[in-house]
């Protein structure tokens, strides 16, 4: 999925919907098969905003102008040859009628999980959960509703951590984050620490390499431990060839959610 589709549903997510930003965000999505044949002027039009408006607006979401915002708009499905994106992974699969392999694989990967879990790796971010006051969540696309899933499920057992959408301000959390933060990272790959992936040709990420946060990455590749910059994971098995991270994620929450309650309530006796 290409930047400016994810920034536009993010900003749908969070905007409030009377603001300006809702309904540009609102009219590039309703357009968005236009975007990358209309001139700013067309576009503005369309959004009953000024030239100036829409080239504010391709600045707050993170693009140098609308023309920069203009030329990343073209969907290309697969277009970083990625076999394990959703439509490719996932939709193909179903869409050729092989729901006995999707359920497998579903089934496989859960009970190599009950078997191999690294109930240590639970238990040390469990008790960094109890230790640090200022935690935060983060992961891109399905790895961040596993982040906004696991905030919720922390605020249960009052536990308030943060988490946000925006790749921007994910970004900014973690350069500015300091000693005191613990920054908990969901990715499948391991790519999310290392690279903009939501960038043509999947730059190198210099954030997380530079930040002062105390960085648990919960991932199934093994390789993040050895990074300098990431101080423990839980890295949990992904044996098959279905993407089946987002069930997997859910597991592993609730097993740190209840050692979390655990320690927290044994730190207060």
């Amino acid at each position: 999925m290409g930047l400016l589709i994810v920034r536009l549903l993010t900003l749908l997510n969070t905007e409030d919907s009377h603001s300006t930003v809702f309904h540009v965000a609102e009219t590039l999505v309703e357009h968005y098969d236009q975007i990358a044949d209309l001139s700013i002027g067309d576009m503005a039009m369309l959004a009953n905003v000024s030239k100036s408006t829409m080239s504010k607006f391709a600045r707050k979401i993170g693009f140098d102008d609308y023309y920069d915002l203009k030329d990343s708009a073209p969907f290309v499905e697969d277009r970083f040859n990625n076999r394990l994106n959703y439509l490719t992974n996932i939709v193909d699969t179903l869409e050729k009628n092989e729901l006995d392999e999707y359920f497998s694989a579903i089934q496989e990967d859960i009970d190599t999980l009950r078997q191999s879990i690294d109930k240590a790796a639970i238990d040390r971010l469990a008790q960094a959960l109890v230790r640090y006051h200022k935690v935060a969540a983060f992961g891109l696309l399905f790895s961040e509703s596993a982040a906004l899933d696991f905030q919720y499920k922390l605020a249960y057992n009052g536990k308030f951590i943060f988490t946000c959408q925006e790749d921007l301000k994910q970004e900014q959390y973690v350069r500015e984050a300091g000693e005191d933060t613990l920054i908990i990272v969901f990715t499948n790959s391991g790519n999310y620490v290392q690279q903009n992936q939501l960038l043509p040709g999947w730059p190198k990420k210099n954030s997380f390499r530079h930040s002062r946060a105390h960085i648990f990455a919960v991932t199934a590749n093994p390789e993040l431990a050895k990074l300098s910059y990431i101080e423990d994971t839980i890295v949990f098995p992904h044996r098959t060839s279905i993407q089946t991270h987002a069930f997997l994620y859910q597991i592993i929450m609730d097993l740190i959610v209840a050692r979390y309650r655990h320690f927290a309530l044994k730190n207060r006796n």
